[in-house]
């Protein structure tokens, strides 16, 4: 049986219409499905990432309360006291180890303060931080030296906080000090 050729080419053009059609079609399909699994799995990811932000950030919240509260406990807070006509104050005493003195020294603005600690201890030092401020010393004794002069910027309760450096509190080091603390003219 022999077909002529004008009857084989429409039905091979037919024949590959079809098949183009329904490979285009199955394409089409195999893409959503493709594109919607990525979308499942982009969507399940994102919320994996979140729920591990989450979980972070509650941890580092938790750690940081912690250390505050770690801290807050091993802190004594000395308010200062100028006698009756005086605008100084000495104090003697003495940390060990890990132990920290915060002195509280109410200071109004644009007054002249001296501050200076002698001590034994090379490695016992001390910091100040402006009214309101926990931890951001406007001077480190560590770095400058245990002699401050300077004029108070703001009104209010400077701290000056007596430590000793970590490497010596590990080693239970004492530390005998006179701190000298002048506000005013």
């Amino acid at each position: 049986m022999k077909m002529s050729i004008k009857y084989f080419t429409p039905l091979l053009a037919l024949f590959l219409a079809v098949s183009f059609s329904s490979c285009k079609q199955d394409t089409k399909n195999k893409m959503e499905a493709a594109g919607e699994a990525v979308v499942e799995e982009t969507k399940e990811a994102a919320d994996n990432v979140g729920e591990a932000a989450e979980s972070a950030g509650d941890a580092v919240k938790e750690a940081a309360e912690d250390v505050a509260d770690a801290v807050e406990d091993g802190i004594e807070k000395v308010r200062v006291q100028f006698d009756a006509g005086t605008s100084s104050k000495t104090v003697e005493s003495s940390i060990t180890g890990r132990e920290t003195v915060d002195y509280l020294l109410n200071v109004k603005e644009g007054q002249p303060m001296n501050i200076s600690m002698a001590t034994q201890n090379t490695s016992a030092y001390f910091n100040i931080m402006e009214p309101g401020e926990e931890y951001e010393a406007i001077y480190n004794g560590s770095i400058n030296g245990n002699q401050f002069e300077g004029t108070a910027a703001k009104s209010g309760d400077y701290t000056i906080r007596v430590y000793m450096m970590r490497s010596a509190a590990r080693r239970g080091e004492k530390a005998d000090y006179r701190l000298e603390m002048i506000a005013g003219n």
